[in-house]
């Protein structure tokens, strides 16, 4: 079985130079944590609940007018769609996430891949 297969196809983005504000509002009403950050379609970056608020926290008041850009990692955890899936929840257990973007060949995001969602599989991340 593979990433493909499993894979969530609805899923929400988003772009770079959307400000902290804006993906802090869409993490609130969107159940997966992290989000894909794109740029033209590709794949830049992931941001989650954690990175929005060791950001703002220490400003204590409205975030300043910063991109998404500004704060993700330039690491980033993704699978092919023809990963198997089980080589797929190593890497998730690994490093500890319970989701991860996977994309085409092309690199453009196409789904997401939640740890849960994978049979035979912890339903948590420890």
């Amino acid at each position: 079985m593979t990433a493909g297969e499993l894979m969530t196809r609805r899923f929400d983005v988003v772009q770079a130079d959307a400000s902290l504000e804006e993906v802090a509002r869409k993490l609130e009403s969107y159940e997966s944590d992290p989000l894909p950050v794109c740029r033209d379609g590709l794949l830049v970056g992931l941001v989650s609940r954690r990175e929005i608020a060791a950001r703002v926290a220490p400003m204590r008041r409205r975030p300043l007018p910063t991109r998404v850009a500004d704060i993700i990692a330039p690491d980033i955890l993704f699978c092919f769609e023809s990963t198997e899936a089980t080589e797929a929840a190593s890497l998730m257990k690994e490093n500890r996430v319970p989701l991860m973007p996977v994309l085409s060949r092309g690199m453009k995001v196409v789904g997401v891949l939640a740890l849960k969602d994978i049979p035979g599989t912890v339903k948590k991340v420890t």
